[in-house]
């Protein structure tokens, strides 16, 4: 891999699961942009590597959207902070995209999303669930992190 990534690659697991079917499909699907993504600064190509980071923007932007929605609908009481918690990884996501078109900063933008996305489904997405299972069925549209 690239200089400095030393973490193993992140796995999805039963821990991370929030118990909502389609919500666990997004999570996952983030995982398979995520690894998309560091393929591709492996691979040590801008061009994927751009391509990658706006595939993992555009689909956490859509899994954010998803997510803010249920916790509206069931009336979660800490919605606010949370959505404040999806702003700020998409400016850090913005702000290591923008840099990193002017220098690599591959191992860095790797260490800084497993971390980040690990953090946020174990914890922060976990303080949600428990509203959402007083809902049956919950609907919440299933996506995957496409690549062409």
């Amino acid at each position: 891999m690239d200089k400095g990534v030393t973490k193993a690659a992140l796995v999805w697991s039963g821990k991370l699961s929030t118990g909502v079917p389609a919500l666990d499909q997004q999570h996952q699907a983030i995982f398979r942009c995520l690894s998309e993504l560091e393929k591709a600064v492996g691979d040590k190509t801008m061009l994927s590597t751009i391509h990658a980071m706006e595939q993992l923007r555009s689909y956490t932007h859509e899994h954010f959207a998803e997510e803010e929605r249920l916790m509206a609908l069931v009336g979660y009481p800490d919605i606010d902070t949370h959505i404040v918690a999806h702003r700020d990884f998409r400016r850090r996501l913005f702000e290591l995209r923008r840099t990193y078109l002017d220098h690599d900063i591959s191992a860095e933008l790797i260490l800084m999303l497993r971390d980040w996305l690990a953090r946020h489904i174990a914890g922060t997405d976990m303080e949600y669930v428990p509203y959402l299972a007083a809902i049956p069925r919950i609907s919440a549209r299933a996506g995957s992190c496409q690549y062409a």
